[in-house]
């Protein structure tokens, strides 16, 4: 997959993991080259796009993987200044959703694999996909564990949270798609904006979040009198890269 973070993104994932196989979120601020390297390695047997990322992402689809196009919607294309001429689908490209409502729903089940393969930054020579290979119910249940003490996630607690980091990163994949899993309101923030989120929060009532360190700055960077004009006090739990904390001084 190479797309932002769009509804698109948790519908292939849950769909690869209920057929037993690995969904591979690809970095989209990368080159035709670097994403050409990561389809070729992974032995991708299908790529779904964003329509606006196909002029790097098509020329390195690997010949007779077959390529889906997502439209970007503006709620996307706005915050990145994209134009309607960029995120226009070339003619005859298959869509997604075109593609998807050709098929007969799956029977609800235990789903196969429930890790992504995340592909590492590749500064120490090519990117390396991280692939867990012990699926079984002992790593179900560590998954279950990360999910209560780190991001605070239990089933008798309500959750809604917003997804603030790109979901081809690690951390917010997995949170994002172990939240959705658990039926959290879940909303999709296309590009990390610092008032925005506040905003967020309040219209939303979010009780969950997890951010990273640069995220903390740009909030505290804003004024004081920009902070204090939302109501952040329905925030219950949020998580970093390496830490999880409760919220106890009323949303401030």
């Amino acid at each position: 997959m190479v797309l932002r973070n769009d509804f698109p993104f948790f519908e292939a994932s849950y769909a690869a993991q209920l057929l037993g196989a690995y969904c591979v979120p690809v970095n989209w601020h990368g080159k035709t080259p670097e994403i050409g390297y990561v389809l070729r390695d992974c032995g991708a047997k299908a790529v779904v796009a964003h329509s606006d990322l196909l002029p790097q992402v098509a020329p390195a689809v690997p010949e007779g993987v077959p390529l889906l196009t997502v439209p970007t919607p503006t709620e996307i294309a706005a915050p990145y200044e994209l134009t309607a001429e960029q995120c226009r689908v070339p003619a005859g490209a298959p869509l997604w959703y075109d593609w998807l409502a050709g098929f007969t729903p799956m029977p609800e089940g235990q789903p196969g694999a429930i890790s992504s393969m995340i592909y590492t930054s590749g500064t120490t020579g090519q990117p390396k996909g991280v692939k867990r290979l012990n699926l079984s119910p002992e790593f179900a249940q560590t998954v279950a564990l990360l999910a209560r003490e780190i991001f605070g996630f239990a089933p008798d607690r309500a959750i809604r949270t917003v997804i603030t980091g790109p979901l081809y990163h690690t951390a917010p994949n997995g949170y994002g798609l172990i939240a959705v899993r658990m039926g959290a309101l879940a909303v999709l923030q296309p590009r990390f904006d610092p008032e925005q989120l506040l905003q967020l929060i309040e219209q939303y009532r979010i009780t969950h979040l997890h951010m990273v360190p640069t995220m903390f700055v740009r909030l505290l960077r804003l004024p004081e009198a920009v902070r204090r004009q939302y109501d952040l006090s329905s925030l219950e739990w949020w998580s970093t890269e390496r830490h999880p904390a409760r919220c106890i001084s009323n949303g401030r």
